[in-house]
């Protein structure tokens, strides 16, 4: 077994040991998830590779009318080498006007789905997470989320929870379905996908003959994929 294989193995027992209170429940346009709180993650990656071992480049950044979204690359120090395990995309809702707050929303979200590429936090998006979240009975590991220390030479946000962060890698589902819209891009989850751009109030005719239905508490269009 490789060591990278052993780490992540420790990382996701790790996550498992805290319990329900790392556990979060996502109202996804009125489909029920269940993913890992942003901070418990970060928590456990710190605690067994170590800070130093793992850094973040941040690729793209854009704001849009009521959303940022950044593309990050994330990289791991295994045995002495840096290995890159791919991109992601993440998204958060801008809130009152807050887009700084937005924005490291937006990266905390991107650096989760880079984690979930090499299968950190495999238990969301196996769909394991119910049980405990609904689960009368509390872990017994009371575990108090420390801000996470910030790996060189890369300047790591403090990650906020955001409420649609799902651990889950991206959608192998065909994207013939989509239309193609000047202006639009979309965002794959487990059996969603969301779309994402600066004209999403102009095109929500054609989004809406497309599938897409607006998500009253997130505020954004999504559609659940058929497989």
């Amino acid at each position: 077994m490789s060591t990278l294989t052993v780490k992540i193995n420790e990382i996701n027992e790790l996550l498992r040991s805290f319990g329900i209170n790392a556990v979060q429940k996502i109202d996804f346009g009125g489909q029920i998830r269940y993913g890992y709180r942003p901070q418990y993650v970060f928590d456990a990656v710190n605690q067994i590779i170590s800070p130093d071992n793992w850094r973040y480049e941040l690729i793209k950044e854009e704001i849009f009318e009521a959303q940022a979204v950044a593309e990050v690359r994330l990289f791991l120090k295994i045995d002495n080498d840096w290995l890159c395990k791919g991109s992601h995309k993440g998204q958060m809702q801008i809130v009152r006007g807050n887009v700084g707050d937005a924005q490291k929303g937006a990266i905390t979200d991107a650096i989760q789905k880079c984690f979930s590429l090499v299968s950190i936090g495999s238990d969301a998006y196996r769909g394991l997470l119910g049980n405990i979240y609904n689960s009368t009975q509390p872990h017994s590991s009371q575990h108090k989320p420390q801000p996470a220390s910030s790996p060189q030479p890369v300047q790591q946000p403090i990650p906020q929870p955001p409420v649609q962060t799902l651990l889950i890698p991206p959608e192998s589902a065909s994207s013939a379905s989509l239309p193609k819209i000047a202006g639009i891009d979309y965002q794959h989850f487990d059996g969603f996908v969301v779309a994402v751009g600066s004209k999403l109030f102009d095109k929500k005719e054609l989004l809406k003959s497309a599938g897409f239905k607006w998500n009253k508490e997130q505020k954004n269009w999504y559609k659940e994929l058929t497989h």
